[in-house]
């Protein structure tokens, strides 16, 4: 399932590693196009592929276009389908504003939701709509005065991006504006959104239907999975964004989609629009290297303790159980698609490629000695900037994880700094740290109030154990000098037995007792005898350490990569698209199955029999009484196959999608949507690096089952009368 972007619930990564776009020539069905490049696309190509309308249709800076209906949700994509605010998404988009509003009395997480009128829909707390209003090349504002023989300064950039902001953004009217950097800060683009903050839920399938399959079905093909919900955006009377009110009015957008019942076939042109995360297709062998064989297999050991840990902490509490459904599906559906993507990475050997084409770069700047002066040093530079943050990339990620541990050890680790820093003379004290003391203490009644000293007891044992296997030359310190003259079992004792001191020590189980901590001297604080203060101390000396290290990387890759890259489109003559950036993206394909491995092929089409087929009556694959009973009794009203024998649950396609367009629409070439992009197949995973033509493939809720859904299960068909449908019946048109 592809992933979402607003609702992190992992412990944050930090070590900036920076993304290089070194240009290639698009292949196939490749490519994540911003919306004002589309005409430079091969136009009669796609026209004889089945592109029935006019480019200006899907993006026109000067009217309303396709652009204008597709938005983000959350953290995925979602579109409007009728002049009333009504947005399609997915179920796994919309599933944190269930789990939210659910307990035991109302688990709308596990049982959908439906409102009968519009008074009844249900509030989706902390979402909010984003539409893009305007994207606008403004490289020449940024980076004039630039040459090749000045380089950018980041000050002057970063003062000229934010005076375009606030030139840009209308905060009265809910418009914000960004500046972003693409292809490695060569130019640089103003988005503007206009942001609509009332979200409601209109219609969610029972989970069993909207997450069909689960976590053993995700990523997999063949799917059965009806993952879509229905939602609507508000604004307050005056037709400005406003919070939440039972007297807002529905929002009308300049653009909202027709849908189309007459379906797809296999070779079938089709196009996507929607808001893709972040990619990384073009990231010299260096930084793809570190990522495959030391960044992602460090995230995927901690991904696997975060939802043990989860799981656990529901087991005897339904409530936290029902809260918490959300967070494990977001962890676990990363989680799969990190080991994934490893394994796809390993596989095509996307390193040893990168490699053979900077040997091509190398060669080609050897042969003319202008290019020689101007790119000689790039290849080195990184190398040697890459070698330095791995030499130790095993013990730094785990003292910037165990240092963000959690909100009540950042701050103890500021105790014994404090102390030492009140004995210096007042003209000696740093300033800095007094204000970042004054700011922890002020919030340690929240953060004791939200504390869960249980995972912080886990996850302190499991980053000790990490440590204690780093190897030579990386071991932590703080913890060697602890533990390290423990052997085996006695070790892992020792271990568990501070981490279970830090979760039950008195010391800081009030925010008065911690903020006590601060009004004491170094002297005081050693006949405490809490080990754990000194620890989280030199840990966060050390992160702070690991930080200036960082900076100094940071810096090295910001002056080298841009010349990477210009130099690398040189050579290829040719410029290819940016990577993604949670920005507005088209891209397009045709409707194709597959061989995922010897004497296997996977057709393009799943329909309601499989979904039967698949039923065990337990969870995740519990197909839901009402629905096996429309099967039995072949009630399948319009929505049914040509044949009348079924209905059409999922398809595939060539489009290329990444984490960030769930619930983005697929479209046939008349602009009609007939689908809804909801995951990837495993077989593609590792797309973020590199896009794989033969295996990967875009995974979409067929719209024909979302109305099935809708109109024959759920008894939301109210809804189809506001939705513009063509090659329907007249009993589900829109009424006019």
């Amino acid at each position: 399932m592809t992933s979402t972007y607003s609702r992190a619930t992992v412990l944050l990564l930090t070590v900036l590693i920076f993304v290089s776009l070194v240009p290639v020539s698009v292949l196939s069905d490749e490519g994540m196009f911003l919306p004002d490049t589309l005409s430079q696309l091969p136009l009669k190509k796609l026209q004889q592929r089945g592109l029935k309308i006019p480019i200006t249709d899907i993006y026109n800076p000067n009217g309303p276009s396709i652009k204008d209906a597709v938005v983000i949700v959350d953290g995925g994509t979602g579109e409007f389908l009728s002049p009333e605010g009504l947005m399609l998404t997915n179920h796994h988009v919309a599933f944190d504003a269930l789990a939210v509003a659910s307990d035991q009395s109302k688990d709308y997480a596990t049982n959908g939701y439906l409102a009968h009128t519009r008074g009844e829909e249900l509030p989706a707390k902390g979402y909010t709509v984003q539409i893009t209003q305007e994207l606008k090349d403004v490289t020449a504002d940024v980076l004039s005065g630039v040459t090749a023989t000045s380089p950018p300064d980041a000050t002057a950039i970063f003062a000229k991006t934010r005076a375009l902001v606030a030139a840009n953004a209308k905060p009265a009217e809910g418009v914000t504006a960004s500046v972003l950097p693409l292809n490695e800060g060569l130019s640089y683009y103003l988005f503007t959104y206009l942001t609509l903050r009332d979200v409601r839920i209109v219609y969610a399938p029972p989970k069993n239907i909207g997450f069909f399959g689960g976590d053993p079905d995700n990523f997999q093909w063949p799917r059965h999975d009806g993952d879509f919900t229905f939602m609507r955006a508000y604004v307050g009377q005056d037709g400005k964004p406003a919070e939440y009110a039972t007297g807002n009015v529905p929002y009308k957008p300049k653009k909202f989609l027709s849908i189309s019942m007459g379906g797809v076939k296999e070779n079938d042109f089709v196009m996507v629009m929607g808001y893709p995360g972040l990619t990384k297709r073009y990231r010299e062998s260096y930084s793809v290297a570190y990522n495959q064989n030391v960044l992602m297999p460090f995230s995927i050991d901690i991904f696997h303790k975060q939802i043990e840990d989860l799981e656990n902490a529901g087991k005897n509490d339904r409530d936290l159980q029902i809260k918490l459904q959300s967070r494990i599906f977001e962890i676990a559906n990363t989680l799969k698609d990190l080991e994934g993507s490893v394994v796809a990475m390993h596989r095509v050997r996307i390193v040893d490629q990168k490699r053979a084409e900077e040997t091509a770069f190398t060669q080609w700047i050897s042969g003319n000695p202008d290019r020689q002066k101007k790119y000689g040093e790039v290849l080195p530079s990184l190398r040697k900037a890459y070698d330095e943050l791995t030499r130790t990339a095993q013990r730094d990620l785990i003292v910037q994880q165990m240092g963000g541990l959690s909100d009540l050890f950042q701050i103890l680790s500021l105790v014994n700094r404090f102390a030492a820093d009140k004995e210096k003379p007042q003209a000696e004290r740093n300033p800095s740290l007094a204000m970042t003391v004054l700011r922890g203490r002020g919030a340690l009644p929240e953060v004791l109030a939200d504390r869960n000293a249980t995972s912080e007891k886990a996850l302190l044992a499991f980053f000790l154990r990490k440590a204690a296997d780093l190897p030579a030359g990386q071991k932590l310190d703080a913890a060697e000098k602890r533990f390290g003259s423990l052997q085996g079992e006695a070790r892992v004792r020792a271990e568990e037995d501070f981490a279970r001191s830090f979760a039950e020590s008195k010391n800081f189980a009030t925010a008065e007792a911690v903020s006590g901590l601060f009004e004491k001297t170094p002297a005081q604080l050693k006949e405490l005898n809490e080990p754990l203060i000194d620890f989280a101390g030199e840990v966060g000396d050390l992160a702070a350490q690991i930080g200036t290290r960082q900076r100094a990387f940071n810096a090295t890759v910001a002056r080298w990569r841009p010349l990477l890259v210009q130099g690398m489109s040189e050579m290829h003559g040719s410029k290819s698209y940016p990577d993604a950036n949670r920005t507005l993206r088209f891209t397009y394909g045709d409707v194709k199955g597959y061989v995922p491995h010897d004497a296997a092929i996977y057709q393009p089409f799943t329909n309601l029999s499989g979904v039967i087929e698949k039923d065990t009556g337990r969870e995740p694959f519990d197909v839901p009484a009402k629905l096996k009973q429309l099967y039995r009794a072949r009630d399948f009203g319009p929505y049914a196959t040509p044949d009348g024998q079924n209905v059409p649950v999922n398809f595939l396609s060539t489009t290329d999608i990444i984490g960030g367009n769930s619930g983005s629409p697929i479209m046939n070439g008349r602009g009609e949507q007939v689908g809804i992009i909801f995951d990837g197949n495993y077989e593609g995973l590792g797309n973020d690096f590199f896009y794989n033509d033969a295996k990967g493939r875009a995974i979409a809720v067929d719209i024909r089952y979302v109305l099935f859904i809708a109109d024959k299960f759920g008894g939301a068909g109210y809804i189809l009368k506001e939705l513009d449908i063509k090659n329907a019946p007249a009993s589900v048109r829109r009424a006019a």
